[in-house]
């Protein structure tokens, strides 16, 4: 059974989170929080898959908020789920660690869509935002055969969200080194950051 925790100050939206949540799996565990400072000791004390949380919660800490829930639990998956305007926060908060971004005002399609991609180990961003990203033209596969194997391996772990620092504790490489890497992927791909590389390719692509 998955634990998920809902941190929303309007009971409206968890309730409908929850409906979701429960279309997508009866079985799944929903705790509701509405305010920052409960959630995280709620988070200290018990064990959470999948945190679903609000931007302008009570006693929120803005972007802080993802590094701060990833030091109790850096596996959980977290999505964002705001108001706040999705072309201005959501490629902060996903660099932040964040799993994915969901505007309040998705319809339901979305918000089921985004729920179950989160839920489920992958990253979701909405097509608005992915098309934003997405430079002109891009054939994936050909991009992939570009990389030399260091650089498509050191790919896979930015994907999953990784730490340049965790990355080179992972692989036996310097910071540095995984960091020259990482701007020659960056340079190879034509991106400037991890989400719009994300945007361009994921993981399952550099096989």
């Amino acid at each position: 059974m998955k634990h998920v925790l809902i941190v929303e100050d309007h009971h409206l939206i968890s309730m409908s989170l929850r409906i979701v949540l429960h279309q997508i799996d009866e079985n799944i565990n929903v705790s509701e929080i509405q305010n920052f400072d409960d959630a995280m000791q709620e988070i200290r004390a018990r064990h959470f898959d999948f945190i679903i949380l609000d931007i302008y919660i009570p006693g929120g800490k803005g972007i802080q908020m993802v590094g701060l829930i990833r030091k109790e639990l850096p596996k959980v998956a977290i999505l964002i789920c705001s108001s706040a305007e999705e072309d201005q926060n959501a490629e902060r908060f996903i660099l932040a660690g964040a799993n994915g971004f969901l505007s309040k005002s998705a319809a339901q399609d979305e918000t089921r869509t985004a729920i179950s991609t989160v839920l489920n180990g992958d990253r979701y961003v909405s097509a608005k935002i992915h098309n934003k990203l997405l430079s002109h033209g891009f054939n994936r596969k050909e991009t992939a055969v570009r990389l030399s194997p260091r650089e498509t391996e050191i790919t896979k772990l930015l994907l999953e969200g990784k730490w340049t620092k965790e990355i080179a504790q992972t692989l036996n490489l310097s910071v540095s080194t995984v960091s020259t890497f990482k701007a020659r992927i960056f340079e190879k791909m034509e991106v400037d950051s991890v989400v719009a590389l994300f945007a361009k390719i994921n993981a399952d692509d550099l096989i």
